[in-house]
């Protein structure tokens, strides 16, 4: 399986190098996506053998779940065109057809499906969601914040812990697996952690009020 899944691998990689181009400078360029999507099969290993679900479908729809982020034109619709890359890729490459369709249908649903059907696709949709809220998630919030201007910087650090109060409520929709659940938890209490910490930070940047 390595074989087939390095062959995969490099695919992904230099179709995000190539449709990225105009974007290799950015923070959040080709090699910044390559690094999600590895980070991302990552998890969807680990979570496939707790879940005890397909780990050769679970890593192939991870590897290819954002292949198309350089070139969708509806970036809500990305899953769609990463799934019919995916399905071209696949096809080519003589895999059978029942493996290429759970691979697509996880690759399709991991944008906005709010029930997936096959536990590879829970399974894929909990990964993603997972390197959303960690530490390289982090770094790359701080090194895209405008520290020149903190009133802006405020206003994104308050935007943020609104949207985790949001995610810990489940307002868009629940991690299906244990473990996924754990992780976030653990994960969402370091990112509300550090965008408090910068609130006070932020409040404290200013000469003293007190008379000496």
């Amino acid at each position: 399986m390595n074989k087939e899944i390095g062959e995969i691998a490099g695919f992904v990689h230099g179709y995000l190098l190539e449709t990225g181009k105009k974007d290799m400078k950015s923070v959040a360029g080709p090699e910044y996506r390559w690094e999600h999507t590895l980070r991302v099969a990552q998890w969807a290993t680990k979570l496939a053998i707790e879940e005890e679900a397909d780990i050769k479908t679970c890593i192939v729809a991870a590897l290819l779940h954002d292949v198309s982020h350089f070139v969708s034109e509806d970036y809500s619709k990305h899953g769609i065109k990463s799934g019919e890359i995916a399905r071209d890729l696949l096809s080519k490459k003589g895999y059978s057809e029942s493996f290429i369709e759970n691979v697509v249908y996880a690759v399709e649903s991991h944008v906005s499906e709010p029930n997936p059907k096959t536990l590879e696709a829970k399974i894929l949709q909990d990964s993603d969601t997972l390197d959303r809220f960690g530490y390289f998630r982090i770094l790359l919030f701080g090194k895209m914040a405008e520290l020149e201007n903190l009133e802006t910087l405020k206003q994104k650090s308050l935007s943020s812990l609104a949207y985790l109060d949001k995610l810990e409520r489940g307002d868009y929709g629940p991690m299906w697996t244990k473990t996924g659940r754990e992780k976030l938890s653990t994960f969402l209490d370091l990112n509300r952690s550090i965008q408090k910490g910068l609130l006070d930070e932020l409040e404290n940047t200013r000469i003293p009020d007190m008379e000496v």
